[in-house]
């Protein structure tokens, strides 16, 4: 199966109407990221479907979303999943990714001028530290986490920058469920509450998955 087959089966099983340009687009981002791999230390999977599964099924898991507008916030975003992914199935979203190494941000703006991608920000610092300024506090609708750092440092560093009914996804693998037990009272101390998980495995390794939403008060 081609690449861009993969990618609208797994979307439509996830019930998302991913168009034709949409999958080549996110081929074509997929490719360049590899290639400048070679040069740039952006992940660690080399194997092109094992990087189709593990990075662009993995970042079509946060789909579908009620909300078709807002911005998202995407903490130690790396070579930009899910941030990249998320701007080219939600192109009416304002895309904010975050990550301490610079050249990692540089390639994502490679990317966002490749693609033509309009409302993608790549913020170089780190987290803690670009979450102070009043540009981006209690201003998303939505921040994501993908291997970024444990839920508990997530969850204390991202909920400052949501607005009210704003919502956390954490996309965690097997320790999913053990770090949201070991959280799960110190919640209300936050602002935040649990609106749902869902645990699912990628189609072809049958990685465990875990998506843990939080919604702000």
């Amino acid at each position: 199966m081609k690449t861009t087959e993969r990618l609208v089966a797994f979307a439509d099983q996830r019930g998302v109407d991913l168009t034709s340009e949409q999958a080549d687009q996110l081929e074509a981002y997929l490719r360049e990221m590899l290639n400048w791999n070679q040069s740039v230390n952006l992940t660690a999977i080399t194997d092109w479907n094992e990087a189709v599964e593990k990075h662009l099924l993995d970042a079509l898991t946060l789909f579908p979303r009620e909300q078709k507008s807002g911005r998202v916030i995407d903490i130690g975003s790396g070579g930009g999943i899910p941030a990249l992914p998320f701007k080219i199935v939600a192109p009416d979203w304002e895309v904010v990714s975050i990550d301490s190494v610079r050249k990692k941000i540089l390639f994502q703006k490679h990317i966002g001028r490749m693609l033509s991608l309009k409302g993608l920000t790549p913020l170089h610092g780190r987290a803690e530290v670009v979450g102070l300024s009043d540009l981006w506090r209690g201003k998303a609708d939505l921040v994501v986490s993908r291997a970024f750092s444990s839920l508990e440092t997530f969850i204390s560093m991202a909920t400052p920058w949501l607005k009210p009914g704003g919502e956390l996804v954490a996309m965690k693998g097997s320790e999913g469920e053990r770090e949201l037990n070991e959280v799960r009272r110190r919640l209300d101390g936050w602002g935040v509450g649990l609106e749902k998980t869902e645990s699912l495995r990628l189609p072809e390794s049958k990685s465990l998955r875990v998506l843990i939403t939080l919604k702000k008060a």
